[in-house]
């Protein structure tokens, strides 16, 4: 009966160290895991001069490839969104320059060694007036970056799309609640089937129209525009 009992215990006190053991080797490989991404710029090493304009996407560029390369020298573009904060008063008929308030964000991505993922995603955020960078983060990435740039064959800007929007009925659809729609994104992908880079502009509605947000896409090479979804012009705040 004693022996038994030794046996159990002995037998229990073993389990015991194997998970003790195992959560250590786990954690011991989730640390180096951790450590094999780079780490994050830190924005406050980076005093970036003043623009003499608002950054554009374009603009923007420059600088934040100058930070991703510290970063990573394989580090390549692979997202761009650019936030815009408009006036929250009723806007002219015809806008004919955009807001330069506001953010852009870039991503870039880049493969690394010894982490849970192939690539590690830098995320970057620069504050439009001042072009400081605001905020840097880095994440674990599944995803491959695109074979080509991202922006070759670009030929219509970032602000040439956006006024675009404006001019296809972004302009309509902000006059009609200014308070509530005071906020548009400008972003670029790829399309998947022919490969064109398309800019997105949305139109944020912090209403309570049915329509929801105002969504209009900008082929980037060509300039042609097509409406994804108009939205509701109507507001009802």
């Amino acid at each position: 009966m004693n022996v038994h009992r030794y046996t159990f215990r002995s037998l229990g006190l073993l389990l015991l160290v194997l998970q003790v053991v195992l959560v250590v080797s786990l954690l011991i490989v989730t640390q180096r895991e951790a450590s094999a991404l780079p780490a994050a710029p830190d924005p406050a090493a980076w005093d970036l001069p003043v623009p003499d304009m608002a950054l554009t996407v374009e603009t923007g560029i420059e600088r934040a490839d100058e930070v991703a390369r510290s970063w990573n020298e394989n580090a390549q573009l692979t997202f761009v969104s650019m936030q815009i904060d408009w006036p929250r008063d009723d806007p002219p008929i015809t806008v004919t320059s955009v807001s330069p308030f506001g953010w852009i964000r870039f991503m870039y991505v880049a493969p690394i060694d010894g982490a849970a993922s192939d690539y590690a995603a830098l995320s970057l955020m620069f504050e439009r007036v001042s072009g400081q960078l605001t905020n840097a983060s880095v994440s674990e990435w599944d995803t491959p970056p695109p074979t080509e740039p991202l922006f070759q064959g670009v030929t219509v800007s970032g602000e040439t799309a956006t006024l675009a929007g404006e001019l296809s009925g972004g302009t309509v659809f902000r006059a009609a609640c200014p308070q509530e729609r005071s906020q548009s994104g400008t972003s670029i992908s790829i399309d998947p089937l022919t490969g064109d880079r398309i800019w997105n502009v949305v139109y944020r509605d912090n209403s309570e129209a049915a329509g929801g947000p105002m969504r209009i896409s900008v082929n980037a090479e060509s300039g042609d525009v097509q409406e994804l979804r108009s939205g509701s012009a109507t507001c009802s705040a």
